[in-house]
């Protein structure tokens, strides 16, 4: 018994034994030696650290576990990434083949289901010509328009659905003109004349439901929703049923195009209780249904149109456009599905990914560097030795020696090796991340183009929840630019354009042509945008905030307030500048395209409370929302404002970007008259990138005010060499005039007038095309300084 306890406690030990790995630590060397591996995570800085090399098998394990499921979920991903088919792939696949798609020749988002749809009603029975009296009306005098409110007062009627909200304010609708409603009228008419023959219509009979009528459909053709409504209730009121189908249908078309399709659609329905065989009504109610989004009505009311008029070639394209619409839309949800579903995978994976390198950090910083374990052998090994065993491991070695013998090695272990492709696998994962969110924001963006879908509203919503729940720490990627600077390797040359001639320009020319100086000699705002750098702004104003540019930001729109700055560094922004910019100034409104161009056909202000739910988000580098923010206060005519933002972009740029609010602070000063403080500080600037045309441009402008034309004229070729389109050739123009000027100052007294704008003109400059052919006589034009340069004369 007792033989067979111990041969268990034996076994049990031996087991033990067994399952230490940190055996294979220690090998035996050919000589007899018992020492460490080369390449062990054992291999510690402190050798004698007990807790340290015991952790570190914890370390091993810990990491072997995690990257064998960091395989499985990479293959899971590829493998899903693999089957899945992009946004625009599924719809281009739908148009091609979906018979559906093919019979309807257009998008539903291309079809306008705000097409106007009346009926004067000359074409039903028991109507007659001689029922509208727009004949013998007299043509001459002052034209009048229908005023149906004066003409036959009505306050309230059960008949006209006063119950609804739309009609109750009907003061405060808006539409647009509906000028399809033209073609329902005789051809050649002309409206002002149609709009006076109502009128004295609707004198001769006030309670005549066809003038009335007519008279609704005048006001929605001039887009006035209030007028075509009030004669639109009088018309219901004073219609026979067998024709109150008619009016019903002018008031369903006047709510409908105000946006209210909801209380539309219930007028509708009463317009087809009336008239149940008219095919306009059915049409109408399916226009009003498929903006609702409830698409099964819309195809039923179109169905009915169809049964009624077969020819009605607007409802069956708009019915295939909807079930071709329908088709898509499942499939991009059930597409949006898996990609979320893959989000969610590489979110986890690349959780997984900072963890072993986490892991692997931990683990390496403890460990002896393969130097110093080279240093403290190479008296036990020969050099060839070492040599040999480091090339048997695939590692680079070179060795010189001047007394002692030095063995210098390029070593990369195998953790180290295996980190390196780690990181350039996070690499490739954060680009396939950023290929998924495109292919999720592009379904959210055609979701957001159909805006009238209702129906799909919650795929929408939920895609830009989806954006917002990232939160700011997925937004690391955008603290650094994401593209190439635009001027990337660009190196400046000499071409072979007009000015780059030594004769350049003629003298002949510039005697037979007046060249103006104004946009040298006047305020021209410059503003180097963080595009240049290579950082996607339209980015951080749209996508990343979770509001496209086809959406409109929620209200109340705030300005992009930046906190004031408790000291500004007095090296760029000194207090004579600030003083300068308190109040109000003449706004930089030639700067506002660049905001314009960060959201298509979006307000300066909204744009605006864009920055500051950005700046809120930290959706991207703060210097750089900072910037944004700048130049929003200086489009508002704020450079006081703009300068609390530019020292907070000053307290965080990077310094191979501290150009970017440098040039915004000069053009600032500039604009302040501090020309030599702006001078020096757009110095600097172009001392961190000569490259810049902004930078170049500016400096041009201020040697030109300090009188330094040939340095003047160097920045601005530096300028155009860089981008010869500058300013859309202003700036040819401004190197041309200050070339004349110089050789015409140089080479004879020439009276030479040249006027430039007042100060604090925002860049409008004058026509160019107008003054090509001026002649040469003393003149100044309305607002403008005259500046005399043979006399050295101003005017102020």
């Amino acid at each position: 018994m007792a033989k067979i306890d111990f041969l268990k406690i034996f076994l049990t030990l031996f087991e033990v034994i067994l399952g230490i790995s940190a055996t294979t630590h220690w090998v035996v060397t050919e000589d007899g030696r018992i020492q460490s591996q080369l390449d062990s995570v054992f291999q510690l800085h402190q050798p004698y650290d007990l807790f340290t090399f015991l952790e570190q098998e914890g370390y091993r394990n810990a990491i072997s576990a995690l990257y064998r499921q960091m395989v499985t979920k990479k293959a899971a991903i590829d493998r899903q990434w693999a089957n899945l088919e992009s946004a625009t792939d599924v719809e281009s696949r739908l148009f091609s083949t979906d018979p559906d798609c093919l019979l309807a020749k257009k998008k539903l988002v291309d079809i306008d289901l705000y097409a106007s749809i009346v009926t004067n009603g000359s074409f039903r029975r028991g109507v007659a010509q001689k029922d509208y009296l727009l004949d013998g009306i007299p043509t001459d005098g002052k034209k009048k328009v229908p005023d149906c409110k004066k003409i036959f007062p009505l306050d309230f009627s059960l008949y006209t659905f006063e119950h609804l909200s739309a009609m109750r304010n009907r003061k405060n609708l808006t539409q647009h003109q509906e000028k399809g409603l033209i073609k329902y009228l005789p051809p050649g008419t002309d409206l002002n004349m149609f709009g006076h023959q109502i009128a004295h219509g609707l004198l001769r009979n006030n309670t005549s439901w066809l003038h009335l009528n007519l008279a609704a459909i005048y006001w929605r053709v001039q887009g006035d929703s209030y007028n075509a409504l009030e004669c639109g209730r009088r018309a219901i009121v004073t219609a026979p049923m067998r024709y109150r189908d008619i009016p019903l249908l002018t008031t369903g078309g006047i709510l409908h195009a105000a946006k209210h399709s909801g209380e539309a659609a219930i007028i509708l329905h009463a317009a087809i209780d009336y008239a149940p065989t008219q095919s306009h009504q059915h049409l109408a109610l399916g226009h009003v249904y498929a903006v609702l989004g409830d698409f099964n009505r819309s195809i039923a009311c179109y169905d009915n149109c169809l049964r009624l008029a077969p020819t009605m070639d607007q409802a069956r394209q708009t019915k295939h456009a909807i079930l071709c619409e329908k088709k898509l839309g499942n499939y991009l949800s059930s597409l949006y599905l898996h990609l979320q579903d893959l989000l969610t995978d590489l979110d986890a994976y690349l959780s997984q990914q900072e963890e072993w390198l986490n892991l692997e950090r931990r683990m390496v910083r403890v460990q002896a560097t393969q130097s110093s374990y080279v240093k403290a052998q190479s008296a036990t090994f020969q050099n060839d030795g070492l040599n040999s065993i480091l090339a048997n491991r695939g590692q680079s070695c070179m060795q010189r020696g001047d007394g002692d013998s030095v063995l210098s090695c390029d070593v990369a272990t195998g953790s180290q090796t295996l980190a390196h492709n780690l990181q350039m696998d996070i690499t490739v994962s954060l680009r396939l991340l950023k290929d998924v969110e495109s292919q999720a924001q592009k379904i959210n963006e055609h979701m957001i183009k159909s805006n009238s879908l209702h129906a799909n509203k919650h795929l929408v919503s939920h895609s830009s929840a989806y954006t917002l729940e990232r939160g700011p720490e997925s937004f690391t990627m955008f603290m650094g630019p994401t593209g190439r600077p635009k001027y990337y390797d660009h190196e400046i040359t000499v071409g072979t354009e007009e000015y780059e001639k030594e004769n350049w320009p003629e003298i002949s020319d510039c005697k037979r042509r007046s060249l103006l100086l104004s946009s040298s000699k006047q305020y021209v705002p410059v503003y180097l945008p963080p595009e240049n750098k290579g950082f996607a702004t339209q980015l951080f104003v749209t996508e990343l905030i979770g509001i496209n540019s086809g959406q409109e930001h929620s209200l109340p729109w705030y300005p992009p307030n930046c906190q004031t700055p408790k000291s500004f560094d007095q090296k760029y922004i000194p207090p004579a500048l600030l003083t300068a910019s308190f109040g109000n100034r003449l706004a930089d409104s030639s700067l506002s395209h660049i905001l314009n161009g960060l959201v298509k056909d979006a307000e300066i202000t909204e744009i605006g409370q864009r920055i500051l739910t950005a700046t809120k988000s930290k959706v991207a580098a703060p210097w750089v929302l900072s910037m944004l923010a700048s130049l929003y206060w200086r489009i508002a005519g704020k450079p006081k404002n703009a300068l609390d933002c530019l020292q907070l972009a000053l307290d965080t740029v990077p310094n191979k970007f501290k150009d970017v609010p440098l040039v915004s602070i000069a053009s600032i000063s500039h604009k302040a008259g501090l020309i030599d403080d702006a001078l020096k500080i757009v110095e600097e600037a172009w001392n961190t990138n000569s490259i810049e045309p902004h930078t170049n441009f500016l400096i041009g402008l201020l040697l030109h005010l300090k009188g330094n034309n040939t340095g003047a004229i160097y920045h601005l070729k530096q300028t155009l060499r860089v981008d010869p389109h500058w300013m859309d050739g202003e700036g040819l123009t401004m190197l041309r005039g200050l070339a004349c000027q110089e050789k015409l100052n140089n080479n004879q007294p020439v009276s030479t007038y040249f006027t430039y704008s007042t100060y604090g003109n925002t860049g409008d400059l004058l026509d160019r095309a107008a003054l090509e052919n001026w002649d040469f006589e003393p003149r100044c034009t309305r607002g403008c300084l005259l500046h005399r340069w043979d006399g050295c004369i101003r005017t102020h």
